[in-house]
């Protein structure tokens, strides 16, 4: 048996719900990795992993493997690379959503997350052969000025003199991210946001967020009869940061290794593009 982590950025089950489907087409850059994982119960064979383009043009994938135990058998790659166009991803034969791969990519924004290690789920795996990895999620949205609520982490006294004295003092601003525009978005994208926010080390373009307190992303209908939504989460940036592991994080979200790194010479300096 074959089952594809949850956590994969592709969507693999049709709804059945009645009403009309969203019109929004799923978008990724041509220079972000979809990372696809399928976990294989006591099967001996890889699965086979097709893309295929608009035109119905196929072309098989090479997935790589890593024995989690001697029941279990992670089967994964990324892709990443492919020229501007409509694709869907076909494992076992069954299809995923379409998605569109673009370099115009304004209005969206990147999630990426990951954990520290993989004691915390069970159906992903974030560490292989000791390097880590980062899903990468763009959806449509980002953040509105007027969605910001600003707060304070505070303990004060009043003295005899009836002033108020601060004991300590540290403020934060909670954000809310808003996923899906006009056309909104399908409600997979909820589902597997709130999943992402289970994560550790959960980013918007970059930056780290946390989920403040329980919150769930909130749903709101567009248009009844339409499979389209906009969904509202509110989050909170992390700012007390390891500045090891941050600098790890990143440079795996960007894909740099010993052996891709660019330089630029000049008659005074050597700089290291990373």
């Amino acid at each position: 048996m074959y089952k594809i982590s949850p956590f994969t950025p592709l969507f693999f089950n049709p709804s059945t719900d009645i009403g009309l489907s969203s019109r929004y087409v799923q978008s990724f850059s041509t220079y972000d990795h979809i990372l696809l994982q399928i976990i294989a119960y006591n099967e001996s064979n890889a699965p086979s992993v097709y893309i295929v383009d608009i035109i119905g043009k196929r072309r098989m994938v090479n997935m790589r493997s890593w024995l989690m135990n001697p029941n279990e058998t992670l089967y994964f790659t990324e892709i990443t690379g492919l020229n501007n166009g409509l694709y869907f991803v076909e494992v076992e034969g069954v299809c995923s959503e379409v998605f569109r791969v673009t370099d115009d990519v304004s209005g969206t924004v990147l999630l990426q997350y990951s954990n520290p290690n993989n004691l915390m789920r069970k159906d992903a795996v974030f560490w292989i052969d000791n390097m880590q990895y980062f899903f990468d999620f763009r959806i449509p949205g980002g953040f509105k000025d007027d969605d910001w609520v600003f707060g304070v982490d505070n303990e004060q006294y009043t003295t005899s003199g009836n002033d108020v004295i601060d004991i300590y003092s540290i403020d934060n601003v909670q954000k809310t991210l808003t996923m899906g525009g006009s056309k909104g978005c399908p409600v997979w994208y909820a589902e597997l946001l709130n999943k992402a926010l289970c994560c550790s080390y959960f980013y918007v373009d970059g930056i780290r967020y946390a989920r403040v307190d329980s919150n769930v992303p909130e749903m709101n209908v567009l248009v009844e009869g339409i499979r389209s939504y906009v969904f509202k989460q509110v989050i909170r940036r992390v700012s007390l940061l390891n500045p090891d592991i941050e600098t790890n994080n990143k440079m795996i979200m960007r894909r740099v290794d010993d052996s891709r790194c660019r330089t630029i010479d000049d008659d005074k300096f050597k700089t290291i593009d990373l």
